[in-house]
């Protein structure tokens, strides 16, 4: 599989499990607390995006050494990723959590208009003043839950992977991608 491809396939467009994110992010190893029990991908439909511009927010650079500190989001250092499939885009980055849990944080031109088409089960939410949805593209593989929150030009996009381990079992995947909508959504610009 190409590096970056499933990476991003989890997502919003076609929502592979969280327990993939880092199936296709290419130098991961199955004890990467970040990376897949079970290695499942799911192709991406082709999703029309509204628009290419890409929003002026930059998550790698926006999420801070010292937030990363802060919230315990810096066992490794973040890495930069960024795919284009069909006309959407994603762009950011990809972090560790102390607690084990691995997440992305990315921007996407990509709407909450066409997560709520193509996941008609996802749940309204509010990330700072954003608007957001929230949804498992794939319940059947339990760990990971996605969230986008409203931006102008498509979402930003959150990705969380919570391995199903011992260690994990009192994390909440769809807890977790909401402390950290709620964290980043702020940061974003006005008007973005």
């Amino acid at each position: 599989m190409k590096a970056g491809t499933a990476f991003r396939a989890i997502g919003f467009v076609a929502g592979a499990a969280s327990s993939v994110l880092l199936s296709g992010c290419g130098g991961t190893t199955s004890n990467d607390p970040a990376t897949s029990a079970t290695g499942a991908t799911e192709s991406r439909s082709s999703a029309s995006p509204q628009t290419n511009a890409q929003p002026a927010f930059d998550p790698c650079t926006a999420l801070t050494p010292h937030l990363l500190a802060e919230r315990q989001w810096d066992s490794r250092p973040p890495e930069p990723k960024q795919d284009s499939q069909g006309g959407v885009t994603w762009r950011g980055c990809r972090y560790v959590a102390r607690a084990g849990y691995g997440f992305v944080v990315e921007t996407t031109n990509g709407t909450i208009e066409q997560v709520r088409s193509k996941y008609p089960a996802a749940v309204d939410i509010s990330a700072g003043d954003r608007k957001a949805v929230r949804y498992e593209a794939r319940p059947d593989v339990p760990g990971g839950c996605t969230i986008n929150v409203e931006m102008r030009s498509g979402s930003l996009y959150i990705l969380t992977n919570v391995p199903q381990t011992s260690a994990n079992k009192h994390l909440v995947a769809c807890d977790i991608a909401t402390d950290i909508a709620r964290a980043v959504a702020p940061l974003l610009p006005a008007g973005s």
